[in-house]
């Protein structure tokens, strides 16, 4: 499923046929964002423009391969973010603020979940025989985990969103979710079984369409699926993972937009917050981090403009 916006499109087939506009633009587009998210991992500041700049040559290597299954912004921080850890495996702090908090007196509070996840020989499921290789299950997990998402969010069902975040985004204990959102821990396991139920249910589909476990339901408006020994085990950290590559529940930024001028309705205000400051995903951190900047920058282009066209009148000719 192509998620390019129309924007997106334009900017890759631009670059495509050497649009000698097109580069520049797309750079202009992403940079300040990409470069915030690395600021945010990265100490020096130096070394944080050098990973963007490789995330940028990274996209152009790759441009012919890439088809479109994420946003171009998803795809650029997929490839940053991959530059950081490879750079600093073993440093690099994760990507939930909330996660660091409370792991600041692990030894590995600072490995991320590709660390924690076990060989390809371990990890592999039912559904990723049949499908004979991990890039497939890879790509369907995400599918499994954006109709889950997009179910929370069409059903407003925003306590379970957060849930689901913290359970599977941050990879946090079924306390502690239930302490950070305000419910019984045993509502929280409820919640995680049957989203796990959704998923599996979800890949299911995909190796055969049609069997009894098959379908789709509304996240939180449907009975659980049912349980079957048929339907694959998914770890946990494989969860995590495939969800930071793909980042389905991370707000659009026009949404960030609207949190920061306060004009979303209070549903989605107060998810926007849960997600900026509680989870303290880096990802939509580094989107308002720029945006902040970009209207500080229009607001002393403006003032910039009043200046010379009022000072115009009083400087000498020739």
């Amino acid at each position: 499923m192509n998620k390019l916006s129309e924007a997106e499109r334009y900017l890759l087939d631009a670059v495509r046929r050497g649009d000698e506009q097109g580069w520049p633009q797309l750079v202009d587009r992403y940079q300040g964002r990409l470069l915030a998210f690395a600021r945010s991992r990265v100490r020096d500041a130096g070394e944080a423009e050098d990973l963007v700049q490789e995330a940028f040559i990274g996209l152009l290597r790759g441009l012919e391969k890439f088809r479109g299954d994420s946003s171009l912004e998803t795809y650029l921080f997929s490839i940053l973010r991959r530059r950081i850890i490879d750079a600093y495996r073993g440093k690099a702090k994760s990507l939930c603020l909330l996660r660091d908090t409370l792991r600041a007196g692990d030894d590995d509070s600072d490995a991320g979940p590709e660390s924690r996840l076990p060989a390809p020989d371990l990890t592999a499921s039912t559904y990723a025989r049949n499908a004979e290789h991990r890039g497939e299950m890879h790509s369907a997990l995400a599918g499994a985990i954006d109709e889950l998402v997009c179910g929370y969010k069409d059903a407003l069902n925003f306590r379970e969103l957060q849930i689901i975040e913290l359970v599977f985004y941050a990879q946090l204990k079924n306390a502690e979710v239930a302490e950070a959102v305000g419910v019984d821990a045993g509502h929280v396991g409820t919640v995680k079984h049957r989203s796990l139920a959704r998923i599996r249910k979800h890949l299911l589909d995909q190796v055969a369409p049609g069997s009894p476990a098959s379908g789709s339901s509304a996240a939180g408006t449907s009975p659980d699926p049912p349980d079957s020994p048929d339907l694959p085990d998914i770890p946990d950290a494989l969860l995590t993972a495939v969800w930071e590559d793909h980042r389905p529940s991370c707000p659009k930024r026009s949404t960030i937009g609207g949190y920061h001028l306060g004009t979303l309705d209070p549903g989605w205000q107060g998810y926007v917050d849960f997600h900026l400051n509680r989870l303290g995903c880096r990802f939509c951190l580094a989107n308002l981090d720029d945006l902040k900047e970009s209207e500080d920058r229009a607001h002393l282009d403006r003032l910039r403009q009043r200046v010379l066209q009022s000072t115009v009148g009083f400087l000498k000719k020739g």
